[in-house]
Parts: C-alpha cells; structure tokens; sequence
C-alpha cells in the first residue's frame, strides 16, 4: 500500500512540474522577447510606418505635378508668380485704397 501511495506522489509530482513548465513557456510566449504582446506592438507600428509612407507617396504625386506644370504651363507659373511672389502682369494695374482713419 505505501509504495502504491509513493507511485502516485510521484505521478503527481511530475503532472505538477509539468504544469509549472508549461505554465512558464506560456508566459513566456505572451510576456517574453518576441512574444504575442511584442509582436502586437510591432504590427501596430508597422502599420503607421505603412500609413506614413501612404501619406509621403501622395506628397511626392502632388510635388511631381506642380514641377512638371512649373516647366510646361506658364498660366500656372504666372499664378505662382501672382500668388507667392506677389508680382503682376502686363497690363495689369493694382489699386490700394486707403481707409479712412
């Protein structure tokens, strides 16, 4: 009878052992270096890296656009010269009005 008790204290023992290992693997699979939480991270900055990069390209577009209008279309470049510059074209008059004070 005692040695019958002494197999299963041991059988016991080791489920017990086996459940503290595999306890601490799960741990480690959520919690440790390159776990799921880490990888959560990484995904989410990953997708605002993917985000700006989406932001950049449309920038490039819209900057590709005004260089090639600066180098063919010279309504647009006058506009420009208008706007940013603040110069005026032929025959082309600027009134100021003082206000009353």
């Amino acid at each position: 009878m005692k040695r019958d008790s002494q197999i299963k204290g041991e059988g016991l023992k080791k489920r017990y052992i086996l459940f503290i290992v595999m306890l601490g693997v799960a741990l480690l699979a959520v919690f440790g270096d390159r776990g799921l939480i880490d990888l959560y991270r990484l995904a989410r900055e990953r997708d605002g890296i993917v985000n700006y990069i989406t932001v950049l390209d449309e920038k490039n577009t819209e900057i590709e656009k005004r260089i090639k209008l600066l180098k063919t279309d010279e309504r647009y470049i006058e506009l420009i010269a208008k706007k940013e510059l603040g110069m005026i074209g032929r025959n082309e008059v600027i009134y100021k009005i003082k206000e009353p004070g």
